[in-house]
Protein backbone atom coordinates (compact mmCIF):
# COMPACT_ATOMS: atom_id res chain seq x y z
CA UNK A 1 0.00 0.00 0.00
CA UNK A 2 1.25 3.47 -0.86
CA UNK A 3 0.51 6.62 1.15
CA UNK A 4 1.59 9.72 -0.80
CA UNK A 5 2.62 12.81 1.10
CA UNK A 6 -0.32 15.00 0.09
CA UNK A 7 0.58 18.32 1.66
CA UNK A 8 -2.96 19.59 1.26
CA UNK A 9 -4.03 17.12 3.94
CA UNK A 10 -1.51 18.21 6.57
CA UNK A 11 -1.77 20.98 9.18
CA UNK A 12 -0.36 24.21 7.76
CA UNK A 13 2.29 24.56 10.48
CA UNK A 14 3.55 21.13 9.50
CA UNK A 15 3.64 22.00 5.81
CA UNK A 16 5.76 25.04 6.63
CA UNK A 17 8.18 22.93 8.66
CA UNK A 18 8.48 20.33 5.89
CA UNK A 19 8.77 22.33 2.69
CA UNK A 20 8.76 26.03 3.46
CA UNK A 21 6.00 28.70 3.46
CA UNK A 22 2.45 27.48 2.85
CA UNK A 23 0.58 28.47 -0.33
CA UNK A 24 -1.88 31.35 -0.08
CA UNK A 25 -4.94 29.22 -0.86
CA UNK A 26 -4.44 25.61 0.22
CA UNK A 27 -6.93 22.97 -0.78
CA UNK A 28 -9.60 22.30 1.79
CA UNK A 29 -8.12 19.82 4.27
CA UNK A 30 -9.80 16.48 4.73
CA UNK A 31 -8.28 16.03 8.16
CA UNK A 32 -7.18 19.09 10.15
CA UNK A 33 -6.43 17.45 13.49
CA UNK A 34 -2.74 16.69 14.04
CA UNK A 35 -2.02 13.00 13.90
CA UNK A 36 -0.08 11.30 16.70
CA UNK A 37 2.96 9.30 15.70
CA UNK A 38 4.56 6.21 17.17
CA UNK A 39 8.16 5.50 16.13
CA UNK A 40 10.16 2.33 16.80
CA UNK A 41 13.83 3.06 17.49
CA UNK A 42 16.58 0.60 18.31
CA UNK A 43 18.49 1.19 21.51
CA UNK A 44 21.73 2.98 20.64
CA UNK A 45 24.05 5.70 21.83
CA UNK A 46 22.58 8.03 19.20
CA UNK A 47 18.87 7.43 19.86
CA UNK A 48 18.48 10.62 21.91
CA UNK A 49 20.06 12.69 19.11
CA UNK A 50 17.70 11.13 16.53
CA UNK A 51 14.70 11.93 18.74
CA UNK A 52 15.80 15.49 19.43
CA UNK A 53 17.05 16.51 15.98
CA UNK A 54 14.93 14.51 13.53
CA UNK A 55 11.68 13.61 15.32
CA UNK A 56 11.07 16.38 17.85
CA UNK A 57 10.33 18.93 15.08
CA UNK A 58 7.31 16.88 13.98
CA UNK A 59 5.91 16.89 17.52
CA UNK A 60 6.59 20.62 17.88
CA UNK A 61 4.92 21.41 14.55
CA UNK A 62 1.78 19.39 15.27
CA UNK A 63 1.44 19.80 19.01
CA UNK A 64 1.38 16.04 19.49
CA UNK A 65 3.57 13.77 21.55
CA UNK A 66 5.71 11.08 20.03
CA UNK A 67 5.07 7.54 21.14
CA UNK A 68 7.84 4.96 21.24
CA UNK A 69 6.99 1.28 21.73
CA UNK A 70 9.43 -1.08 23.35
CA UNK A 71 11.49 -2.73 20.61
CA UNK A 72 14.59 -4.89 20.86
CA UNK A 73 15.74 -4.22 17.31
CA UNK A 74 14.88 -7.72 16.07
CA UNK A 75 12.85 -8.54 12.96
CA UNK A 76 10.29 -10.72 14.77
CA UNK A 77 9.55 -7.94 17.25
CA UNK A 78 9.20 -5.44 14.41
CA UNK A 79 6.80 -7.82 12.67
CA UNK A 80 4.70 -7.96 15.86
CA UNK A 81 4.61 -4.15 16.05
CA UNK A 82 3.35 -4.10 12.47
CA UNK A 83 0.71 -6.77 13.12
CA UNK A 84 -0.55 -5.09 16.30
CA UNK A 85 -0.43 -1.58 14.76
CA UNK A 86 1.70 -0.37 17.65
CA UNK A 87 4.13 1.62 15.49
CA UNK A 88 3.73 3.76 12.38
CA UNK A 89 7.36 4.40 11.58
CA UNK A 90 10.67 2.71 12.37
CA UNK A 91 14.36 3.47 11.96
CA UNK A 92 16.13 0.34 10.74
CA UNK A 93 19.59 -0.67 9.59
CA UNK A 94 20.41 -2.24 6.25
CA UNK A 95 19.86 -5.88 7.27
CA UNK A 96 16.45 -5.11 8.78
CA UNK A 97 15.48 -3.02 5.75
CA UNK A 98 16.29 -5.89 3.40
CA UNK A 99 14.68 -8.58 5.57
CA UNK A 100 11.56 -6.51 6.29
CA UNK A 101 11.19 -5.59 2.64
CA UNK A 102 11.42 -9.25 1.67
CA UNK A 103 8.75 -10.05 4.29
CA UNK A 104 6.46 -7.23 2.99
CA UNK A 105 6.47 -5.44 6.35
CA UNK A 106 6.86 -1.95 4.88
CA UNK A 107 4.82 0.35 2.67
CA UNK A 108 6.56 2.02 -0.24
CA UNK A 109 7.68 5.60 0.41
CA UNK A 110 6.36 8.31 -1.87
CA UNK A 111 9.55 9.23 -3.67
CA UNK A 112 7.68 11.64 -5.94
CA UNK A 113 6.90 13.88 -2.96
CA UNK A 114 10.25 13.40 -1.23
CA UNK A 115 12.36 13.93 -4.35
CA UNK A 116 14.42 10.80 -4.95
CA UNK A 117 17.07 12.76 -6.85
CA UNK A 118 17.90 14.71 -3.67
CA UNK A 119 19.26 11.53 -2.07
CA UNK A 120 22.44 9.60 -2.66
CA UNK A 121 21.76 6.26 -4.42
CA UNK A 122 22.90 4.39 -1.27
CA UNK A 123 20.10 6.12 0.66
CA UNK A 124 17.19 5.11 -1.58
CA UNK A 125 15.14 1.94 -1.53
CA UNK A 126 11.72 0.78 -2.63
CA UNK A 127 10.98 0.09 1.03
CA UNK A 128 12.71 2.90 2.92
CA UNK A 129 14.17 6.40 2.91
CA UNK A 130 17.75 7.00 3.97
CA UNK A 131 18.21 8.62 7.36
CA UNK A 132 22.01 8.48 7.45
CA UNK A 133 25.04 6.72 5.99
CA UNK A 134 27.72 5.23 8.20
CA UNK A 135 30.88 3.22 7.69
CA UNK A 136 33.36 0.93 9.37
CA UNK A 137 36.88 2.25 8.79
CA UNK A 138 40.47 1.42 9.74
CA UNK A 139 41.80 3.56 12.61
CA UNK A 140 45.24 3.50 14.24
CA UNK A 141 47.55 5.21 16.71
CA UNK A 142 49.18 7.79 14.48
CA UNK A 143 51.92 8.55 17.00
CA UNK A 144 53.21 5.00 16.62
CA UNK A 145 52.49 4.57 12.89
CA UNK A 146 53.28 7.67 10.85
CA UNK A 147 52.43 6.05 7.50
CA UNK A 148 48.90 5.32 6.25
CA UNK A 149 48.24 1.59 6.72
CA UNK A 150 45.68 -0.46 4.79
CA UNK A 151 43.99 -3.75 5.68
CA UNK A 152 46.99 -5.73 4.44
CA UNK A 153 49.20 -3.76 6.86
CA UNK A 154 46.62 -4.45 9.57
CA UNK A 155 47.58 -8.13 9.32
CA UNK A 156 51.35 -7.46 9.23
CA UNK A 157 52.28 -7.87 12.89
CA UNK A 158 55.99 -8.11 12.01
CA UNK A 159 55.95 -4.65 10.44
CA UNK A 160 53.61 -3.14 13.04
CA UNK A 161 53.81 -5.20 16.28
CA UNK A 162 50.80 -4.88 18.54
CA UNK A 163 47.24 -6.02 19.05
CA UNK A 164 44.39 -5.41 16.62
CA UNK A 165 40.76 -4.56 17.27
CA UNK A 166 37.98 -6.20 15.25
CA UNK A 167 34.22 -6.34 15.70
CA UNK A 168 32.93 -9.63 17.07
CA UNK A 169 30.69 -10.32 14.10
CA UNK A 170 31.02 -12.10 10.76
CA UNK A 171 29.46 -9.19 8.90
CA UNK A 172 32.15 -6.58 8.16
CA UNK A 173 34.94 -8.71 9.70
CA UNK A 174 34.88 -11.31 6.91
CA UNK A 175 34.92 -8.57 4.26
CA UNK A 176 37.93 -7.00 5.96
CA UNK A 177 39.73 -10.36 5.98
CA UNK A 178 39.31 -10.74 2.22
CA UNK A 179 40.57 -7.21 1.55
CA UNK A 180 43.55 -7.96 3.79
CA UNK A 181 44.18 -10.98 1.57
CA UNK A 182 44.45 -8.76 -1.49
CA UNK A 183 40.87 -8.82 -2.78
CA UNK A 184 39.79 -5.44 -4.21
CA UNK A 185 36.73 -3.93 -2.51
CA UNK A 186 34.63 -4.29 -5.65
CA UNK A 187 35.44 -8.01 -5.86
CA UNK A 188 34.72 -8.97 -2.24
CA UNK A 189 31.19 -10.30 -2.72
CA UNK A 190 32.07 -11.99 -6.03
CA UNK A 191 34.80 -13.80 -4.10
CA UNK A 192 32.40 -14.76 -1.29
CA UNK A 193 30.01 -16.27 -3.81
CA UNK A 194 32.75 -18.21 -5.58
CA UNK A 195 33.87 -21.64 -4.42
CA UNK A 196 36.22 -21.35 -1.45
CA UNK A 197 35.72 -17.60 -0.97
CA UNK A 198 34.36 -17.77 2.57
CA UNK A 199 36.98 -20.35 3.55
CA UNK A 200 39.64 -17.96 2.28
CA UNK A 201 38.38 -15.25 4.66
CA UNK A 202 38.47 -17.61 7.64
CA UNK A 203 41.98 -18.78 6.75
CA UNK A 204 43.08 -15.16 6.73
CA UNK A 205 41.50 -14.59 10.13
CA UNK A 206 43.37 -17.65 11.45
CA UNK A 207 46.63 -15.78 10.84
CA UNK A 208 45.61 -12.84 13.03
CA UNK A 209 43.57 -14.56 15.73
CA UNK A 210 46.26 -14.50 18.48
CA UNK A 211 46.51 -10.71 18.19
CA UNK A 212 42.80 -9.79 18.14
CA UNK A 213 40.93 -7.78 20.76
CA UNK A 214 37.23 -8.10 20.02
CA UNK A 215 34.90 -5.12 20.32
CA UNK A 216 31.11 -5.20 20.60
CA UNK A 217 30.07 -1.60 21.32
CA UNK A 218 30.72 1.31 18.93
CA UNK A 219 32.60 3.32 21.55
CA UNK A 220 35.13 0.60 22.30
CA UNK A 221 37.55 1.11 19.38
CA UNK A 222 38.31 4.69 20.43
CA UNK A 223 38.77 3.51 24.02
CA UNK A 224 41.10 0.71 22.90
CA UNK A 225 43.27 3.15 20.96
CA UNK A 226 43.30 5.77 23.70
CA UNK A 227 44.37 3.21 26.31
CA UNK A 228 46.99 1.60 24.10
CA UNK A 229 45.16 -1.73 24.18
CA UNK A 230 45.40 -1.96 20.39
CA UNK A 231 47.61 -0.39 17.74
CA UNK A 232 45.08 -0.62 14.90
CA UNK A 233 41.37 -1.36 14.87
CA UNK A 234 38.27 -1.46 12.74
CA UNK A 235 35.89 1.23 14.01
CA UNK A 236 32.65 3.05 13.23
CA UNK A 237 33.35 6.29 11.42
CA UNK A 238 32.58 9.14 13.80
CA UNK A 239 34.16 12.33 15.07
CA UNK A 240 36.87 11.30 17.51
CA UNK A 241 37.18 13.03 20.90
CA UNK A 242 39.01 16.32 20.43
CA UNK A 243 41.61 15.52 23.07
CA UNK A 244 42.71 12.39 21.23
CA UNK A 245 42.02 13.33 17.63
CA UNK A 246 45.64 14.21 16.75
CA UNK A 247 46.76 10.74 17.86
CA UNK A 248 44.33 8.78 15.68
CA UNK A 249 44.66 8.17 11.95
CA UNK A 250 41.71 7.17 9.77
CA UNK A 251 41.81 5.24 6.49
CA UNK A 252 38.79 5.37 4.17
CA UNK A 253 40.16 3.00 1.51
CA UNK A 254 38.44 -0.31 2.05
CA UNK A 255 35.81 1.13 4.40
CA UNK A 256 32.48 -0.70 4.67
CA UNK A 257 29.46 1.52 4.05
CA UNK A 258 25.95 0.93 5.34
CA UNK A 259 22.99 3.04 6.36
CA UNK A 260 19.93 3.67 8.50
CA UNK A 261 16.51 4.01 6.88
CA UNK A 262 13.08 5.32 7.74
CA UNK A 263 10.39 2.73 7.00
CA UNK A 264 6.61 3.02 7.21
CA UNK A 265 5.18 -0.16 8.71
CA UNK A 266 2.55 -1.74 6.49
CA UNK A 267 -0.90 -0.14 6.73
CA UNK A 268 -0.04 2.13 9.68
CA UNK A 269 -2.61 3.69 11.98
CA UNK A 270 -1.34 7.18 11.12
CA UNK A 271 -0.05 7.16 7.52
CA UNK A 272 -0.05 10.93 7.02
CA UNK A 273 1.94 11.46 10.19
CA UNK A 274 4.51 8.87 9.14
CA UNK A 275 5.00 10.46 5.73
CA UNK A 276 5.14 13.96 7.18
CA UNK A 277 7.68 12.96 9.81
CA UNK A 278 9.98 11.52 7.12
CA UNK A 279 9.70 14.74 5.11
CA UNK A 280 10.67 16.79 8.16
CA UNK A 281 13.45 14.43 9.26
CA UNK A 282 15.10 14.55 5.84
CA UNK A 283 15.35 18.32 5.82
CA UNK A 284 19.02 19.02 4.91
CA UNK A 285 19.63 21.33 7.88
CA UNK A 286 18.44 18.65 10.31
CA UNK A 287 20.56 16.01 8.59
CA UNK A 288 23.59 18.26 8.93
CA UNK A 289 22.83 18.81 12.61
CA UNK A 290 22.65 15.04 13.16
CA UNK A 291 26.00 14.60 11.39
CA UNK A 292 27.65 17.14 13.70
CA UNK A 293 26.22 15.40 16.76
CA UNK A 294 26.81 11.77 15.81
CA UNK A 295 29.12 11.48 12.80
CA UNK A 296 26.35 9.92 10.68
CA UNK A 297 26.65 11.09 7.07
CA UNK A 298 23.64 12.96 5.64
CA UNK A 299 21.77 10.97 2.99
CA UNK A 300 21.13 14.02 0.79
CA UNK A 301 23.58 16.07 -1.23
CA UNK A 302 22.17 19.29 0.24
CA UNK A 303 22.73 18.01 3.78
CA UNK A 304 26.37 17.20 3.01
CA UNK A 305 26.90 20.64 1.47
CA UNK A 306 25.84 22.34 4.72
CA UNK A 307 28.69 20.76 6.70
CA UNK A 308 32.07 22.45 7.20
CA UNK A 309 35.01 20.86 5.41
CA UNK A 310 36.55 19.29 8.53
CA UNK A 311 33.34 17.39 9.33
CA UNK A 312 32.76 16.39 5.69
CA UNK A 313 36.16 14.69 5.79
CA UNK A 314 35.00 12.52 8.72
CA UNK A 315 31.65 11.26 7.38
CA UNK A 316 30.89 8.30 5.16
CA UNK A 317 28.55 9.98 2.68
CA UNK A 318 30.98 12.38 1.01
CA UNK A 319 31.67 11.23 -2.57
CA UNK A 320 35.37 10.60 -2.01
CA UNK A 321 34.79 8.50 1.09
CA UNK A 322 31.96 6.53 -0.49
CA UNK A 323 34.01 5.78 -3.59
CA UNK A 324 36.96 4.61 -1.48
CA UNK A 325 34.83 2.02 0.27
CA UNK A 326 32.53 -0.92 -0.26
CA UNK A 327 28.76 -0.83 0.20
CA UNK A 328 27.52 -3.84 2.14
CA UNK A 329 25.69 -6.39 -0.02
CA UNK A 330 22.51 -6.97 1.97
CA UNK A 331 21.35 -9.68 -0.41
CA UNK A 332 24.43 -11.75 0.37
CA UNK A 333 23.88 -11.40 4.12
CA UNK A 334 20.18 -12.27 3.90
CA UNK A 335 21.11 -15.46 2.05
CA UNK A 336 24.12 -16.39 4.17
CA UNK A 337 24.16 -14.33 7.34
CA UNK A 338 22.68 -16.79 9.80
CA UNK A 339 25.02 -19.65 8.93
CA UNK A 340 28.06 -17.39 8.64
CA UNK A 341 27.42 -15.76 12.03
CA UNK A 342 27.08 -19.23 13.58
CA UNK A 343 30.32 -20.36 11.96
CA UNK A 344 32.07 -17.18 13.05
CA UNK A 345 30.89 -17.50 16.66
CA UNK A 346 32.17 -21.09 16.76
CA UNK A 347 35.49 -19.98 15.28
CA UNK A 348 35.89 -17.21 17.89
CA UNK A 349 35.11 -19.65 20.69
CA UNK A 350 37.83 -22.13 19.67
Amino acid sequence: MRFPLNLALLPMALVSMAVGPAPQKPAAPVEDAPQPLTVALQASATRDAVRRILLRPYADATGTELGEPGWNGMLDALRQLETDKKADLALVDGPLLAAGCQAHLFDKPDWTSLGRDRFLPQATSDCGVGASIGATILAWDSQKIQSTPNWEDFWDVAKHPGRRGLQRTARRTLEIALMADGVAPGDVYHTFRAAGGVDRAFRKLDQLKPYIEWWDQPGQPAQFLASGKVLLTSAPAAPWPASGRVHIGVQWNGSLNDGLFWVILHDPAHPLAASAAIAIATDPAREASLAKATGFGPPTRAGIALLPADIRAQIASTPANLQAGLTTDEGFWIENGEKLEARFAAWVAK
